[in-house]
């Protein structure tokens, strides 16, 4: 009888252990980020395009994108969802907004962006998304966009016989 009893509670704390257990989610989020050129210009301006994406199977609620702007760029941003994705409409300055990106979800960043004239060198602007949620692809969560800047003398002359 005793022997009875303890197969049974083995066998009922073995069900109550599987039928309790926690399954991981996991949510491969991605980010890419471009303004389609190479080369930029002091003085002028750049638009990034900053999508960021969750191919799922589980979805990301209060992921992150943050994008921090190099000391050359001045900028506003607008942002739209697609697929249940959701974010922050429209700011200005830094991106560090908390998104809804449900799986199969994606957010869209234009950043609209003025050169600083003095700036030289390459500009190279990097965006990032995180979550809670186990990532099973980390490497594909931030992106990085960099322009040579090349500087351009915009010259005259006139002149008179006075």
């Amino acid at each position: 009888m005793l022997q009875r009893v303890l197969l049974w509670l083995t066998a009922f704390l073995l069900a109550t252990v599987a039928a309790t257990t926690v399954h991981a989610q996991d949510a491969d989020l991605s980010i890419t980020k471009t303004d389609g050129v190479t080369t930029a210009v002091p003085g002028g301006s750049v638009t990034y395009t900053i999508t960021a994406s969750n191919a799922g199977p589980s979805n990301a609620p209060g992921a992150t994108v943050a994008d921090t702007f190099p000391a050359v760029l001045t900028g506003t941003w607008t942002c739209v969802g697609a697929g249940g994705g959701t974010c922050t409409a429209a700011g200005s300055g830094n991106i560090n907004d908390s998104v809804n990106l449900p799986a199969g979800g994606s957010v869209t960043y234009t950043v609209s962006a003025t050169i600083n004239g003095s700036a030289t060198g390459t500009l190279t602007n990097t965006a990032t998304v995180t979550s809670a949620v186990n990532d099973p692809v980390p490497a594909n969560n931030s992106a990085t966009d960099s322009d040579t800047l090349t500087p351009q003398a915009d010259l005259s002359i006139t002149k008179t016989d006075g």
